[in-house]
Parts: C-alpha cells; sequence; structure tokens
C-alpha cells in the first residue's frame, strides 16, 4: 500500500512516520509532504532538522537525507491512503478524499527540547506499528 504522511512542514512528524513505515514494512511504500513549508520555522531550507535526524538515528533510522516536500494534489492521487498528522487546515482537495485519515493528538514538536521530540516521535512510532500490524 502506498501511503503519504502529511504534517504542516515536513520537517517532523510526517517523516517520521515515512522512516517508521518503510523501514517496518521493509519497502518504500511511504513519502511524506507538508501543507505550508514556507511559514514555517524551516522556511524554504529544504532538509529536515538536526534534532529530527538525531531522535531518529537513536531508533537506528537516518533521515539526515531526506528533504522536505510541499504538498500537492498529484501526490494525493499517487497514493492510496494520506495520513495527516496536523490541525492545520487543510485544501480542498485532500479534506473531500476518500483517502484522508488524521491521526489527532500528536503534537508539533518544533521549538522543543530534544525530550519532547523524543516523545512526539515514540507518539508516531506506535501509529505507524498499528496501523502495520493491522495491513492497512
Amino acid at each position: 500500500m502506498r501511503v503519504l504522511f502529511v504534517c504542516r512542514a515536513n520537517a517532523g512528524r510526517s517523516q517520521i512516520a515515512e522512516a517508521y513505515y518503510n523501514a517496518l514494512t521493509g519497502t518504500k511504500d511511504a513519502a511524506s509532504a507538508g501543507l505550508d513549508l514556507g511559514n514555517s520555522v524551516m522556511g524554504e531550507d529544504p532538509t529536515v532538522p538536526e534534532m529530527v535526524v538525531t531522535v531518529m538515528k537513536e531508533e537506528g533510522l537516518d533521515v539526515s537525507h531526506n528533504r522536505r516536500d510541499a504538498l500537492t494534489e498529484a501526490m494525493v492521487a499517487a497514493v492510496d491512503r494520506v495520513i495527516v498528522i496536523t490541525d492545520y487546515p487543510l485544501p480542498e482537495y485532500l479534506a473531500s478524499s476518500p483517502k484522508l485519515e488524521i491521526w489527532e493528538g500528536i503534537p508539533d514538536a518544533v521549538r522543543t527540547p530534544i525530550e519532547f521530540h523524543r516523545q512526539v516521535r515514540d507518539m508516531v512510532k506506535r501509529k505507524v506499528e498499528d496501523m502495520v500490524a493491522a495491513g492497512r
């Protein structure tokens, strides 16, 4: 199953989810994107924040070469499922998509200490593990 994980800036939660999904399934079937890269703390910088790279390396996953991508309608069309991990407003083509699933309660870790990044990482990991275990 091809899955697209979406958060606000494609700098944390969606990158983490993509890495776990691909590692747990042994595929490259997951991708990630952000809803509003330009207005995020990272601005137009395409790199994944160092704090995210660090907490994922602790798990044996290297996201240092990942790049942040802005969500497009074509990305949504190319996948079987779209998981949104933010309460940021969605574009109409995504909000009305039957592929949409929203994961609530996973906060954005931007501008927080590494301990909070680890908590968010672990929350995302549990959700991805449950998703993979359920075969969906």
